[in-house]
């Protein structure tokens, strides 16, 4: 069986119609070369398997001594949009990763910045077995990761420019499950909230949502308003929700509100008590992650059992895999979860079924 054709930098250049040198300082990470050339430059060389080349040069050269002496995982988590150990989703993600590492006897490290040269003034690269990204991770990171020959994990995160292998609840088929038992209690007049822009999961649940309404053949016409909300405490965000509240409390209140996730729905619950909004006497709200923070101040919020744990010891798994098959094709997994049906959910009053049908 032939070898796989060894690919040259000058075959991108070619490709791109750039230099040779354009196309080394591109993938090293230097200044100098526009973001538009840059970005063709690594999908060029990530559609001809030259990253994967020099991943698997790498390993060949280097797993022994790292499997030998190092036997370390670094866990990136950059300390952005509340993604920490004191969170009540992200921490329980992190927990799993641990346990999966203790399992696999290895050791790791700690890593909360995802800028490219902070991480190479500090780190070996050599002394990594592979590294496990959750959430948002910059771009110039997992190339700077792909450079050196790193193998990597995403935990509800994915990057269309650096392929890899990455994990994830199965977003789209519960919200469909959600949005299903809603209408079965008799609710036809459901808005989605959330800015399903924010995150890979939030627009996997958005697509989810929607699909299941088209199949049930009902008119729907989203607030535009409440597909901007972000997960966020800042003022301009909860005043947006307010006003969107206040408009649709004049226009007719939907029966129920699907919310990206528990955070959200939270906002939307402070919100709701503001302006005598009763749940789920005058509407439903559904959140997703079942997120232990968000359930100590609203503890009857109906939302999705996000197996945040279970992602962490995945990710584990899948990273072990990846470093002994090293020429398979990325993967991407979902995660099944459950429904969790709690006092937010009510059938709605007949009055505003009939206004949901008639909208």
């Amino acid at each position: 069986m032939e070898k796989p054709k060894k690919v040259t930098m000058q075959e991108i250049a070619d490709r791109v119609g750039v230099s040779k040198y354009a196309v080394s300082k591109a993938l090293s990470g230097k200044a100098g070369i526009s973001s538009a050339t840059r970005e063709k430059i690594f999908e060029v060389a990530s559609q001809l398997g030259y990253l994967e080349q020099k991943l698997v040069k790498r390993a060949m050269a280097g797993k022994q001594q790292a499997e030998d002496e190092h036997k370390v995982v670094g866990i990136l988590i950059p300390n952005i949009r509340s993604q920490n150990r004191e969170s009540g989703y992200w921490g329980k993600v992190l927990e799993g990763v641990f346990k999966g590492l203790e399992t696999c006897g290895l050791a790791s490290v700690l890593i909360t910045d995802d800028s490219p040269r902070n991480f190479n003034m500090i780190m070996r690269p050599e002394g990594f077995l592979g590294i496990i990204g959750i959430g948002l991770i910059d771009t110039a990171m997992l190339v700077e990761l792909r450079n050196v020959g790193i193998p990597f994990v995403l935990v509800d995160h994915e990057d269309e420019l650096v392929g890899s292998d990455s994990i994830f609840m199965n977003n789209y088929d519960i919200l469909r499950k959600q949005v299903k038992y809603l209408i079965g209690k008799g609710h036809t007049h459901i808005q989605f909230v959330g800015d399903w822009r924010y995150a890979r999961s939030f627009a996997d649940r958005w697509s989810g949502f929607k699909s299941i309404l088209e199949e049930n053949d009902f008119s729907y016409s989203p607030n535009a308003a409440l597909l901007r909300v972000k997960p966020t405490t800042d003022r301009e965000n909860l005043d947006l929700i307010l006003t969107s509240f206040s408009q649709l409390q004049e226009d007719g209140l939907p029966t129920a509100f699907v919310c990206a996730n528990d955070k959200i729905a939270s906002l939307c619950l402070r919100a709701m008590q503001q302006l005598g909004i009763r749940v789920p006497e005058d509407t439903s709200i559904t959140g997703f992650d079942n997120d232990l923070d968000v359930a100590l101040e609203f503890p009857e919020l109906s939302t999705v059992n996000a197996e945040k744990e279970a992602l962490g010891v995945k990710a584990v798994e899948t990273i072990m895999w990846r470093l002994d098959n090293l020429h398979m094709p990325y993967e991407k997994l979902l995660l099944q979860s459950d429904l969790i049906v709690r006092g937010s959910v009510n059938a709605p009053r007949f009055s505003e079924a009939v206004a949901g049908q008639a909208q």
